[in-house]
């Protein structure tokens, strides 16, 4: 199973009080300012002339969303720095502490489904002291999925919940817990590969023709964490793996795969960059860069093995 439902409703503010109060915060600012960002959602489809430190055009909302999160982390007086791959620098207290909280995040993920009205989401890993970090050294993660449902995923401890946005009722506007300690499914269902075909390795062409004879359903949607909901909740694999002509992938390390990593593996699963554990990697740049893949164990013990045996049928 997924994840089991609670029996009675349980709120986000009363599943904070089982965190420390630092984290706390942060889980509640990340709350309140997906709210803020889904209000928003209907008003700000349009682009803006600026590029992102990557080189990609920003929407009006990935500016919006990003000044929103950074601010607002900052703001809780736990946070110390706040890195994002929308800003050319990090957001700094202006009295910071080595034992302060720092937070990497990814704050509008899937900005092209905008004008598509397809999911989008916000990562968010949580580090304490300064970036960058190796992500086995994470503190905490999270990601907020907009879509027909505001949802909010976290790591409490080693364990990981769901709490979904109640739009009526007596929890109207509150997020309420919806999965408590959610597991992958041991039976893989749907798998989603990025990245040019013609660019994919030998070895990655002929693991993904394994799964297409297994009959297991493509689901890629062009936003990370839409695909990646799809592996948590059905089983399968996601990846952005190594290309002909982008060996270190595309997606980065701290404010994307890190975070998802550390869920998948608190969620029973796994994530490597097919050499090894992708949460032991030790970024020395806040946006570099390396393949990924995640999703159920048998799975990336199944791909590691085709990976080292090039040309493995």
């Amino acid at each position: 199973m997924s994840g089991m439902g609670d029996r009675r409703s349980i709120s986000l503010t009363e599943g904070l009080t089982e965190m420390e109060s630092d984290l706390s915060k942060v889980y509640a600012a990340i709350a309140k300012g997906a709210m803020r960002i889904a209000r928003e959602l209907p008003f700000r489809v349009g682009m803006t002339s600026s590029v992102n430190p990557s080189g990609e055009t920003q929407a009006e909302l990935d500016v919006f969303a990003n000044d929103l999160f950074a601010h607002s982390l900052i703001d809780t007086g736990v946070v110390s720095e706040v890195a994002s791959e929308e800003m050319e620098t990090p957001m700094t207290a202006k009295s910071p502490s080595p034992r302060m909280l720092s937070v990497a995040m990814d704050p509008l993920d899937g900005s092209s489904n905008i004008t598509t009205n397809n999911p989008l989401g916000s990562i968010f890993g949580i580090w304490r002291g300064k970036l960058p970090q190796p992500g086995r050294a994470q503190v905490a993660a999270a990601f907020v999925t907009y879509g027909p449902t505001l949802s909010l995923t976290l790591t409490r401890g080693k364990e990981v919940d769901q709490y979904i946005e109640v739009r009526e009722g007596a929890h109207k506007d509150q997020f309420v817990r919806a999965h408590r300690a959610m597991r992958l499914p041991e039976k893989a269902e749907v798998y989603g590969i990025g990245g040019d075909r013609a660019a994919w390795t030998p070895e990655v062409k002929k693991f993904v023709e394994k799964l297409e004879a297994r009959k297991m359903r493509l689901r890629y949607g062009g936003t990370f964490i839409g695909d990646f909901n799809q592996v948590l909740k059905r089983g399968g694999i996601f990846a952005y793996p190594m290309l002909q002509n982008k060996p270190d992938g595309k997606l980065r390390i701290l404010y994307e795969t890190a975070p998802i990593s550390l869920i998948t593996e608190y969620a029973g699963g796994t994530a490597t960059d097919g050499r090894g554990p992708l949460l032991d990697l030790k970024p020395t740049k806040l946006a570099q860069t390396s393949p990924f893949f995640v999703g159920n164990r048998s799975l990336l013990d199944e791909l590691r093995r085709d990976l080292s045996t090039p040309g493995s049928a």
